[in-house]
């Protein structure tokens, strides 16, 4: 009697592996294998003297301008070298195969306390399979939704760094031009 219990157990296991294979985990991004460029200076201008301006008040120009554009837009790009959204921020997460793990544990735990008396091997099998697929689908699903929120973050903090970005650039090229100089 033991070993038709057994064998059944091993084949409902085997069935049980099989599916798993079956269910896949959506890939993780690529990661570069060669390093991005540098950084563009969104708040970067370039301007030129109009009026014969000297080093000396050259600096001191693009100075008290990039104060008034600060004052202007709230903006400070020697403060803002990358925006708050994109900094790195550490979130311990389980990894797909412990989500897998921990499901397919407590389906055993239930199938074998849910099988008829002396069946329970088999309830844990049973159990152990009906938790890792389940498991392998919300391992799935939490892994897709991480990366639906990390894509929305990244270009919603673009857009509004650009339009800070943008509106400081066009104040300290107001400044510059009423100073006396070409602006690009």
């Amino acid at each position: 009697m033991n070993k038709k219990i057994l064998s059944r157990a091993l084949i409902v296991l085997a069935a049980g592996t099989a599916l798993t294979a079956c269910v896949t985990v959506p890939e993780s991004r690529p990661v570069a294998a060669t390093p991005p460029p540098p950084p563009v200076e969104p708040t970067k201008v370039y301007f030129y003297p109009l009026q014969g301006q000297g080093e000396a008040q050259q600096d001191r120009d693009r100075y008290e301008c990039f104060n008034w554009a600060v004052r202007q837009t709230g903006f400070d790009p020697s403060r803002h070298s990358a925006p708050e959204e994109q900094r790195a921020t550490v979130v311990p997460a389980r990894s797909p195969g412990q989500s897998i793990g921990a499901a397919a544990a407590v389906g055993a735990v239930i199938g074998a306390i849910a099988a008829r008396p002396g069946n329970s091997a088999e309830g844990a099998v049973v159990g152990a399979m009906a938790g890792t697929v389940l498991g392998s689908a919300a391992a799935a699903a939490e892994q897709s939704r991480s990366q639906q929120v990390s894509r929305y973050r990244e270009t919603r903090s673009d857009r509004r760094f650009e339009q800070q970005a943008g509106e400081f650039r066009r104040a300290m090229s107001a400044c510059l031009e009423g100073r006396g100089y070409s602006v690009k």
